[in-house]
């Protein structure tokens, strides 16, 4: 039996940018389709209803945005039995590490990326439509790209080192080895009996005392061997018939 130790995602790696998306794209489906039901809900109460129907649309959206925070620890669990074989089960503490360690990657990235931004929004605003605006618009469209790669490499590995701390750093034992089958005993077949000769009808058995053979008969061996008739009883009367 092995354990495999789980080692999270480095921050500027594939597997952090994949996990980041896996987390990013879920969310944002659902959170499409969820604001998309909830928007056209409430349109379609608040004529009807009045303040009644705004209450309600203010209790849905509050539950809208309780089922949201679920997301997060429910997508890394998922996400961990695939990559892991074994869920997560501490959600608030899942969402709450995640949720920080998230924040902390976008303030740092926003304080290094704020400078280009700013400089590049200046250009745009000074130049407009002349090279040194094109310029401008450029480096504000890689500063945008930057920003997206960053958050979904900052998801992915604040993701990544959760599900470690949470799984104490060590995959579920696995065997790395197969059950021999059980060993089978030849079984070695004895000599065959041989056969017991069997005496024909009417002859007689072996020879007893003096010479003389049993009879067939009545199983004495009061036998005599006559010179035309054969073997013959002297008690019962058998006689050894001609062949």
């Amino acid at each position: 039996m092995t354990v495999t130790a789980i080692e999270p995602c480095g921050f500027f790696t594939w597997d952090a940018l994949r996990a980041g998306w896996y987390l990013s794209w879920r969310i944002l489906v659902r959170v499409s389709l969820a604001g998309t039901a909830l928007g056209i809900a409430v349109s379609l109460l608040v004529p009807l209803l009045g303040a009644v129907g705004g209450v309600i649309g203010v209790l849905a959206a509050l539950a809208v945005i309780a089922w949201i925070f679920t997301l997060v620890p429910r997508i890394a669990s998922q996400w961990s039995e695939q990559r892991n074989g074994r869920p997560l089960d501490r959600w608030l503490h899942v969402w709450w590490g995640i949720t920080w360690r998230t924040i902390v990657v976008a303030l740092v990235c926003s304080a290094i990326l704020g400078v280009p931004a700013g400089v590049g929004a200046s250009l745009v605003a000074a130049y407009k439509t002349s090279a040194l605006g094109v310029v401008g618009g450029a480096v504000v469209g890689l500063v945008v790209l930057a920003n997206s790669v960053s958050g979904l490499l900052g998801q992915g590995w604040a993701m990544s080192r959760v599900v470690a701390k949470e799984l104490g750093g060590a995959a579920p034992m696995a065997p790395t080895w197969t059950p021999a089958p059980p060993e089978v005993t030849p079984v070695v077949a004895g000599p065959a009996p041989s056969p017991t000769p069997r005496s024909e009808p009417g002859a007689p058995s072996a020879a007893g005392p003096e010479g003389k053979r049993q009879c067939p008969k009545c199983g004495l061996h009061e036998t005599e061997r006559g010179s035309v008739i054969g073997w013959y009883c002297t008690v019962c009367g058998w006689r050894e018939g001609r062949r």
